[in-house]
C-alpha cells in the first residue's frame, strides 16, 4: 500500500478500488518509466564525459569506451542494422 500512496502517488480510494491485476499493471508501467528515467540520466552524463573526452583521444571513442552499463548488452535479439520501428516490432511481437 505504501508503494501505492507514496510512490505511484494513487489515492487511497483509487488503490482500494484496484484488482491485484490492475494494481500490477499500474505498478509496472510506474516502474518502468522510472527506471527507464535513471537509465536517461546515466546516459547523458555518459554521453556527456564522451564529448569531453573526445577531443583529447587519438582514437575514435564510442559511448561504451567511456563506461559499460548493465543494459548495454540487453535486446541483442533484434538485428542491429533494422530500423528503429522494426526494433519497436519486434520488441512488440515478444512483449
Amino acid at each position: 500500500m505504501s508503494i501505492a500512496l507514496g510512490c505511484v502517488g494513487m489515492s487511497l480510494d483509487d488503490f482500494c478500488r484496484c484488482t491485484p491485476f490492475e494494481f500490477k499493471g499500474i505498478y509496472d508501467e510506474w516502474f518502468n518509466r522510472t527506471k527507464d528515467a535513471i537509465r536517461r540520466e546515466w546516459e547523458i552524463g555518459r554521453m556527456i564525459s564522451l564529448n569531453v573526452l573526445a577531443p583529447y583521444s587519438k582514437k575514435s571513442l564510442k559511448p561504451t569506451d567511456i563506461c559499460r552499463f548493465s543494459w548495454d548488452d540487453e535486446d541483442t535479439s533484434v538485428p542491429k542494422g533494422t530500423s528503429s520501428y522494426e526494433r519497436m516490432k519486434e520488441v512488440e511481437k515478444r512483449g
